[in-house]
């Protein structure tokens, strides 16, 4: 909660604003030039404060001061992939085979409307893995008793969007045990004492709508909507010269993926936490060549996937460096993924280098921010050198740019 926020709502600190003004006259000066320095402060403060999307504060109050409250603390940077469909807005992804007459009848929407709502004006011209704006209802307020034993609840960013890291705070009245469920699938929460928080991955292709987290404590149940929203996500098919080395070789792609699923779904006691902020692995100036969370086809398939990670053109040999402290805990070279690093953040949270030229650290190596894991290149199945760098939490690939620290384009 911000200081102006708890100003507000703190009768001890309007009884030292009014105890000022009923100063004797040789200080009331001084308490009037106070108050208007004061009064400066908290104007600068909001009009520095992000808007309310970054985070979402929900605290326990008095009977009649009940709702939620936007933080005006910087909790974290935006993310650079902030493209997001309105709050309150449902939404739906094209799938194949979808005509626009079948989706609106599906919604009981007229053809025309959904077009309107879309900016379209060929309603044959939809394309899979568009997405179409829906009109829906926002997901109700919440609010916590004030006498219950869940105190705070914080969430960054808010809403979430498709491919996305909820982090989730947590602050109970006393140390009990927390747990935390959210739309059904339990995650863990790091407590310490009455304090504890979560990180929940919000998958790519995850429906748009409105969730339900679950937050037990103690003996007492929370259950907190949580709205989804649709990111903006270019579509890519990948011609069958480049997709046909992947597809051919079906078993290998397969052990391969096997693999490194049970590697990220690994869990460790490293000392990270949804404070801390990445690095870039490359020089800023780097372009971005394929945005992490792009729908994609492959060759005739018209099954739909998304790019797991950010691509990075650089030169062949360009340094690859560790964004955060970690440990590696593989590094070697791939059938798809050729010369790849994964490191170990803890908590659940890994970032995978893939492509490398050459490979600078072993398994087992304990990183820290700016090291050199490797050099760029195009091994594996790669059409040309760049850097893709993806990130895991709880084995869900998110978008790593949330994380990263400098985040102007």
């Amino acid at each position: 909660m911000s200081y102006t926020a708890t100003c507000r709502t703190s009768r001890y600190c309007r009884r030292s604003i009014m105890n000022s003004l009923e100063a004797p006259p040789s200080s009331r000066e001084a308490a009037l030039l106070a108050m208007t320095m004061f009064l400066a402060l908290v104007v600068v403060l909001v009009m520095a404060a992000p808007a309310a999307a970054d985070g979402l504060v929900i605290v326990a109050r008095p009977a009649g001061e009940a709702g939620p409250q936007s933080d005006a603390v910087a909790i974290s940077p935006q993310p650079r992939s902030s493209q997001f469909v309105p709050a309150g807005w449902q939404t739906y992804t094209v799938q194949p085979g979808d005509t626009l007459s079948g989706v609106s009848a599906r919604f009981n929407l007229p053809p025309g409307v959904l077009l309107a709502r879309n900016g379209l004006v060929n309603a044959d011209r939809i394309e899979v893995g568009q997405m179409l704006r829906i009109e829906g209802t926002a997901a109700p307020a919440s609010t916590l008793p004030a006498d219950g034993p869940l105190a705070r609840v914080q969430f960054w960013p808010w809403p979430p969007a498709q491919g996305q890291t909820l982090a989730v705070w947590l602050q109970t009245q006393a140390s009990v045990t927390i747990s935390l469920a959210f739309a059904g699938e339990a995650y863990p929460v790091l407590a310490d004492g009455p304090a504890g928080w979560a990180l929940i991955p919000v998958g790519a292709l995850a429906f748009p709508t409105t969730y339900l987290l679950t937050v037990t404590v103690g003996t007492a149940t929370f259950v907190l909507p949580v709205p989804v929203t649709a990111g903006v996500f270019e579509t890519e098919a990948i011609p069958p010269e480049a997709s046909d080395p992947i597809l051919s070789e079906a078993a290998k792609v397969q052990a391969e993926l096997e693999r490194l699923t049970t590697l990220f779904a690994g869990y460790t006691a490293l000392p990270w936490n949804p404070r801390a902020r990445f690095r870039l692995p490359l020089d800023d100036a780097a372009p971005r060549t394929a945005p992490f969370g792009s729908r994609r086809t492959y060759g005739s398939s018209t099954a739909l996937t998304f790019h797991t990670g950010e691509d990075f053109g650089a030169p062949p040999g360009t340094a690859v460096r560790a964004p955060a402290a970690g440990v590696v805990v593989l590094a070697e070279p791939l059938f798809v993924r050729g010369n790849a690093v994964v490191v170990d953040h803890g908590r659940g949270v890994f970032t995978g280098y893939w492509h490398l030229q050459t490979i600078r650290v072993q398994a087992g190596d304990r990183v820290q921010a700016g090291q050199v894991l490797g050099e760029v290149g195009s091994t594996g199945l790669s059409t040309g050198p760049h850097l893709h760098w993806e990130m895991r939490v709880g084995g869900v690939a998110v978008d790593p740019l949330q994380w990263v620290e400098q985040h102007d384009e």
